[in-house]
């Protein structure tokens, strides 16, 4: 329900009739124009007034060897056929309820359109009714983004008969322009006259996929740009850190475009079942190739969608290794510098014994010295020899380099 359950209806809509030949559009912007339109639709003939039967050919009739579709036996119409789209959207559950009352539509597909939780893509058909079904997603509106900066996205009801077309939609999305632009050329292509319905179901769809496929490719870009960046990652945590959210988002938006995609190729192919083609839903041959191309699309995309699935499992293997030979070389760190600390022992453990010599309780040449000729001999003997002992593990010492990237800068 609303979010006040007393507050008065509120959506809006769009209303297209094609009538003997002539486009009209109308607008709906509250209750008193949705109920004047609805009183125009009412002497329509297009629009259906009561349940009438839809024929649902049988399984002996679909592979009896008959290839022929219901278009096939019609004749091709020279003049337009008369055709009615009506698009609602709003997110008051009352004024949805309000629209769906003026159509003969089942109470269980009123139920399932006004609920909020309803997220599944699928065609049904409802014969006892005379109309199908179909329930697509459609990318939202980039205005409506959640906590995490995705996108929901925004449920699109369609029920068709036969030259009757409606659209429920909560909230705005992405393609509704494109969409409405795509409706008012169907209307206006004598293209259209057999079976507008067909064409404006499979338009509105074809427009749903392309926007998906608009996030394709920047997906694709990004993890390319990812498995690139994993080879220059410097030897910090926060580099790290950040390179791990980001594989962590590319794969939850890889995993819901491929889960959208795999949705829409179930829709096409539902739509392509011989039942569909012997129905006005998917009756035009063009329609059916249609179809088909969009279908190639769909699978096209889902297989690029799974090798990005594997850059990115590529990408982490690479990260793991990446860290795994840091701890290498930190532990080949830690290993030289005990190198060099054992090389230090080895000079300073034998220049220990020169002073020791004159501490011990013997008697020991220049003791009866007046002056510090012998001490400074001494004394000049072992620096030398410290510093003689320790250049070369100095040099040594300093010359060692940090790990930078995994690949020199030169070749990335």
């Amino acid at each position: 329900m609303c979010e006040n359950e007393h507050c008065p209806p509120s959506g809006r809509g769009r209303l297209l009739i094609r009538r003997n030949g002539l486009s009209e559009i109308v607008q709906i912007d509250n209750v008193c124009t949705l109920e004047s339109a609805m009183g125009g639709l009412e002497s329509f003939p297009a629009v259906p007034k009561s349940h009438t039967t839809l024929y649902v050919p049988s399984v002996a009739e679909l592979y009896n060897g008959d290839e022929t579709s219901v278009s096939s036996s019609k004749k091709a119409c020279t003049s337009p056929v008369d055709f009615a789209w009506l698009e609602v959207e709003s997110e008051c559950d009352m004024f949805i309820d309000k629209v769906l009352s003026f159509f003969p539509i089942h109470p269980s597909t009123r139920e399932d359109i006004t609920d909020r939780e309803n997220a599944t893509e699928f065609v049904k058909i409802f014969s006892s009714c005379g109309y199908v079904w179909v329930n697509v997603a459609v990318k939202g509106a980039t205005l409506a983004l959640t906590e995490s900066g995705q996108v929901n996205p925004v449920m699109v009801s369609m029920v068709a008969f036969e030259r009757f077309l409606l659209t429920v939609i909560r909230r705005p999305h992405s393609c509704s322009e494109d969409g409405k632009a795509h409706m008012e050329l169907i209307l206006r292509t004598p293209t259209s006259h057999d079976s507008p319905v067909s064409t404006a179901v499979c338009s509105l769809i074809g427009t749903y996929v392309k926007e998906y496929q608009k996030e394709l490719l920047s997906l694709l870009v990004d993890i390319d740009s990812v498995n690139e960046l994993v080879l220059e990652i410097q030897p910090c945590r926060g580099d790290q850190v950040d390179l791990l959210r980001r594989i962590d988002d590319l794969r939850h938006t890889l995993s819901c475009l491929q889960a959208s995609f795999s949705a829409k190729e179930r829709v096409v192919k539902q739509l392509l079942l011989p039942v569909m083609r012997h129905m006005f839903v998917t009756s035009d041959p063009g329609v059916v190739s249609r179809y088909q191309r969009l279908l190639t699309v769909l699978l096209f995309s889902i297989e690029r969608l799974r090798k990005g699935r594997d850059v990115l499992n590529m990408s982490s293997m690479t990260l793991v290794s990446g860290v795994s030979m840091r701890l290498l070389q930190r532990c080949y760190r830690l290993d030289y510098l005990n190198n060099i600390l054992t090389r230090m022992t080895l000079v300073t453990m034998p220049m220990c014994i020169i002073p020791g010599i004159f501490t011990m309780n013997v008697r020991v040449p220049f003791e009866r010295s007046e002056g510090y000729g012998a001490f400074l001999s001494v004394l000049i003997v072992t620096v030398l020899f410290f510093l003689l002992g320790m250049i070369h593990i100095a040099h040594v010492y300093f010359t060692f380099k940090s790990p930078g990237a995994l690949i020199p800068p030169s070749f990335s």
